[in-house]
């Protein structure tokens, strides 16, 4: 019996070490890919600085639209096609993605004051990282509510659009409307956050004995997270980054 009990103890803790391993590669593809769109952002941003008029072809309602439609297509072509894919190919997807984002986000790194835009950016780690704690730590099972803030952000998304066209619904105009707008949009991709740190503990477990669909599990995750962090950065902007 005891010599069954150790057993069983040794198997749960080199699943726990498994799992941990799995975690930490997948935050450090976050890092690095992170540190690329910081980078990407820099150099663009320095580029809309000496050239101002760039600004009018990055930030303009058509690229809005454009780059909603490439990243859903990019992330719903990658899951599709990753049991089949090479690690190489799901890292190249990553850091394409984050150089993307970082030309998307390069107008933080140009034309807002650097002091707030650091502020928020760790106040956006902290949150971040609660949530992803929450997320690996609770026995609550998110997929029960996950439909809903998915559709409350779908919906943020919607109105952050129309408000390109309708400035009185611009999600970054202030006001209370887009106070409350931003409000919903942040508890949902808190909500979404949170999941997906579950879901990372929920597709290590189903490909465990796989050590290579698991490198790319985590690739693709790191991905994932990596947007869920871009979404909060700019909604917390949008609410505390006015000067």
């Amino acid at each position: 019996m005891n010599e069954q009990y150790n057993q069983s103890v040794g198997a749960s803790a080199e699943t726990d070490l498994g799992l941990k391993s799995f975690m930490l590669g997948t935050y450090r593809y976050m890092a690095m890919a992170m540190a690329v769109t910081a980078g990407v952002a820099f150099l663009v941003g320095q580029a809309i600085l000496a050239n101002p008029a760039l600004i009018g072809f990055i930030y303009n309602p058509i690229v809005a639209i454009a780059s909603i439609g490439i990243i859903m297509f990019g992330f719903g072509a990658v899951g599709k096609k990753l049991p089949s894919m090479s690690l190489g190919g799901v890292l190249t997807f990553l850091f394409g993605f984050a150089a993307f984002m970082g030309v998307l986000m390069s107008a933080y790194a140009s034309l807002y004051n650097p002091m707030i835009v650091a502020k928020i950016f760790f106040m956006t780690v902290a949150m971040f990282a609660g949530l992803s704690l929450f997320g690996y730590t609770t026995g609550f099972n998110l997929s029960s509510i996950i439909k809903y803030a998915a559709a409350a952000f779908m919906g943020y998304i919607l109105i952050a659009v129309v408000g390109m066209f309708v400035p009185a619904l611009s999600v970054t105009s202030g006001g209370t409307l887009g106070i409350v707008i931003n409000v919903i949009a942040l508890a949902a991709i808190a909500v979404i956050t949170a999941w997906e740190t579950q879901m990372l503990k929920r597709v290590y477990y189903g490909s465990a004995g796989n050590p290579a669909m698991m490198k790319k599990l985590s690739a693709f995750g790191a991905a994932s997270l990596l947007l869920a962090f871009i979404n909060m950065f700019q909604i917390l902007m949008s609410l505390f980054g006015r000067e």
